[in-house]
């Protein structure tokens, strides 16, 4: 089985004219190969696929995914993007935990035949109900460079196009960064989130998430739900609980519109 837990940290730094705040968590996430998700829901018994367990995956969660299925809305949209079909999609997400689910950013990375990233979805939520998906293909990408273990660290850039933190305003860019290669022993994502357009402001935001891989077995959900309870919980708690931090430091805070378009800067 090629699916995985990857068991890391997430790391968020920002330092604007605002606020120059950094702070880590312990995090694990899954990265499903989206061929195999019948047989995991089959194979393990506390993973199940649109049905209801300790740990679950719906369909329903993802963008356009509720009708046709997450694996052909994500071809769908890498076709939209003008890339060629992958050879393998994981989705790189957090599952459900005891039903409740909450994913700030879910990536679909897209692998060739030679196991090379060729293309990613990065599907966006924020808090108030806003999605977008971020499409990642040949006219996004940035040139690469070399990984820790040899292979090409897959670089894209994308404009800022939905409304996510009520506390970074103005026009920005996105920078991904994926080191993923689809059976390697880590996985590490990075975003840097440059102020202006097309990275030509300074850096204003970094989030980066790095763990090692494990085989995606009942015991390993269970090891991850005793060292990380209710993880989805957490990640929306710790949202606000860093949001309510912004807000006491008086950092300005702004909702967003009814389109969820990111919002001009003070």
């Amino acid at each position: 089985m090629r699916s995985s837990l990857v068991l890391g940290r997430l790391f968020h730094a920002r330092r604007d004219r605002f606020a120059q705040r950094r702070f880590q968590y312990p995090v694990y996430l899954a990265a499903i190969d989206l061929d195999e998700l019948p047989e995991l829901d089959r194979r393990l018994r506390l993973f199940s696929y649109n049905r209801p367990n300790l740990f679950s995956l719906h369909d329903r969660d993802y963008r356009d995914a509720a009708a046709t299925g997450v694996r052909a809305a994500a071809l769908a949209r890498f076709a939209q993007a003008g890339a060629p079909a992958p050879a393998s999609i994981q989705l790189v997400t957090n599952l459900r935990v005891c039903g409740y689910g909450f994913n700030p950013v879910s990536f679909f990375v897209g692998y060739d035949a030679s196991g090379a990233v060729a293309a990613v979805i990065a599907e966006v939520n924020n808090t108030y109900g806003g999605n977008l998906p971020y499409l990642l293909g040949p006219s996004q990408r940035l040139p690469g460079k070399p990984a820790t273990q040899g292979a090409q660290v897959a670089s894209f850039r994308h404009t800022r196009e939905l409304f996510v933190s009520p506390f970074l305003h103005g026009p920005a860019s996105y920078d991904f960064h994926f080191d993923a290669p689809p059976q390697g022993a880590r996985l590490a994502v990075r975003m840097d989130v440059h102020s202006g357009l097309h990275a030509e402001g300074p850096r204003v935001f970094v989030a980066h998430v790095e763990g090692e891989r494990r085989p995606l077995t009942d015991r390993a959900l269970v090891a991850a739900g005793l060292r990380y309870p209710l993880m989805t919980a957490q990640v929306i708690g710790l949202i606000h609980y860093q949001a309510l931090k912004l807000h006491l430091a008086r950092v300005p805070y702004r909702r967003p519109g009814k389109d969820h378009r990111p919002l001009p800067e003070l």
